[in-house]
């Protein structure tokens, strides 16, 4: 490559990881009183829950997240309880004479309905007739523990649907479901209340939901052979749940709306009592696939799609279920935790360049445009790719791409070094040293790469997030350093004199450089 190719290649690569540094860290405010703010991509990455806080602005969250409880029917908190029971008394209290004895009852019946649970100090209280079968009963009944176990499968698989980390569903004080799930998701009040509508799929149509005609299903069939399912989709900018009918479904629609065109038609989509979807039409539908669009982002449409698709296809329960206890957590690790990880990867990528330029010399610059490109790069696929956030999994996918950048980059660097000091010239030795390493690193990147897609399919939510970084940290590091770094060394090494080639790299040889 001639010098001034080479200049400028060099210049107009320079100009992009500079421009794509700047778009990466920098934010800034600008226009009249500074109201408009230019926000960096690491500050839009969506950040692990573990990490950091609230920022001074209360405007966008670092970490933490929030906690509910789903509680059953028939079971209320300790709280609630001492507060209905005080209310009582107290109205018992106040009573006129002739409605005193009403009140008194009120008070005894209240009292002997319910029974504390686990014990005299327990944190819950039950239901006699819902959790027992009976007024008189003690003992919880076969169907209410059946009924919750598959309530909690339901809850679980919603959950683990919406492949977040540090989402959390755990079983507390025996029939009481704590919810955990993080701030950076943005739609948590749909997701908590949505998750928590149990009982079976059902739609209808009417003039509100209360009073809608229900699909009623015939005998021998259940409502899985008139809905197949519902997922999410979208298009362009606008979000849709779809709701996927067989033929069966299809004629209930196509019947339900047949007079749409002359008086309009709003069709319900229930979950238990819940009306999770609305939708007025206006003229006939006959189709097997119903996208609904409306105010959906695209978490809340797969969302309501998971919400709707478990119920239809997951587990049963009769149980209905209410939210209580929202609060809101703090990250698990201290407000500085990100600054601290931003600084120790700093200071690892310094000591990594420290190293290149003190064995390479002037070959370091061909790595520490290789590395910038790949680091950007990956930055940028982070921000973009929906499934990956600024975590610690995340970071330690990063740090083994990066560190599987270098290693290749050294071994192909080792080769050269080798076959130079045989005597040959540095093409030759660039050449054969290349050749010498393609196949070698090209499987050590497709292994790396292999392991995060395995790592992806079959583990839990907390590490798919590194499966799919490290994958694809692995297949670009591959790419950068079999193909970029080739043309780096060519485009700086055009700048070197023929005898200056060695000292440029730091490669020595006993024979003199004939190039």
């Amino acid at each position: 490559m001639s010098k001034v190719k080479s200049a400028v290649a060099l210049i107009l690569i320079t100009i992009l990881i500079l421009g794509v540094c700047f778009m990466c860290t920098v934010s800034f405010s600008y226009g009249t009183d500074q109201m408009y703010t230019f926000n960096s991509v690491v500050s839009m990455l969506t950040k692990d829950a573990k990490l950091g806080g609230e920022l001074a602005d209360g405007e966008h969250y670092l970490g933490g997240g929030y906690t509910a409880v789903y509680y059953p029917e028939g079971v209320i908190s300790a709280q609630e309880y001492e507060d209905d029971l005080n209310a009582l008394k107290e109205a018992a209290a106040n009573a006129a004479a002739g409605e005193k004895e009403d009140a008194e009852k009120a008070v005894s019946d209240y009292e002997g309905k319910y029974m504390r649970y686990p014990d005299a100090n327990g944190p819950i209280f039950l239901e006699k007739e819902t959790a027992c079968g009976s007024k008189d009963g003690t003992e919880i009944s076969a169907e209410f523990k059946e009924d919750f176990a598959s309530a909690v499968s339901l809850f679980r698989a919603r959950y683990e649907g919406l492949h977040l980390e540090d989402v959390k569903v755990q079983i507390a004080d025996d029939y009481t479901v704590q919810i955990g799930i993080p701030a950076y998701t943005g739609a948590q009040s749909v997701i908590l209340t949505q998750f928590a509508s149990t009982g079976a799929f059902n739609m209808g149509y009417g003039s509100d939901a209360a009073s809608a005609t229900k699909l009623t299903v015939a005998k021998g069939e259940t409502v899985n052979d008139y809905v197949k399912g519902a997922h999410a989709t979208f298009n362009g900018s606008t979000y849709f749940v779809v709701i996927d009918l067989t033929d069966f479904g299809r004629k209930v629609i196509a019947d339900w709306t047949a007079t749409a065109a002359d008086t309009a038609v709003t069709l319900y989509f229930y979950v238990g009592d819940d009306a999770l979807i609305s939708l007025s039409v206006n003229q006939t539908i006959d189709l097997n696939t119903l996208g609904i669009s409306g105010n959906y982002t695209d978490e809340t449409s797969k969302v309501v799609a998971l919400a709707i698709d478990t119920a239809l296809n997951g587990a049963k329960t009769d149980l209905a279920f209410r939210v209580e206890d929202v609060v809101r957590t703090h990250a698990a690790m201290t407000d500085l935790a990100l600054i601290l990880i931003y600084v120790s990867v700093g200071a690892l990528i310094l000591g990594m360049l420290a190293f290149f330029f003190v064995r390479y010399h002037g070959l370091g610059l061909a790595h520490l445009y290789t590395f910038l490109i790949w680091f950007f790069a990956m930055i940028l696929i982070v921000w973009g790719v929906p499934q990956l956030h600024l975590g610690i999994e995340t970071l330690l996918a990063l740090l083994l791409g990066g560190t599987l950048l270098c290693v290749s980059d050294m071994l192909t660097y080792e080769a050269v070094r080798k076959e130079y000091a045989l005597g040959k010239t540095m093409a030759s030795s660039v050449k054969e040293g290349y050749k010498k390493s393609f196949w070698r690193l090209f499987d050590l990147h497709i292994a790396v790469a292999g392991f995060g897609v395995l790592l992806f399919a079959i583990a839990l939510t907390e590490l798919q997030a590194f499966g799919l970084a490290l994958c694809i940290g692995a297949v670009l590091s591959g790419l950068c350093s079999l193909f970029v770094s080739r043309f780096h060394w060519a485009a700086f090494m055009s700048f070197a004199s023929k005898e200056g080639k060695g000292k440029f790299c730091n490669f020595k040889q006993e024979v003199e450089d004939d190039d």
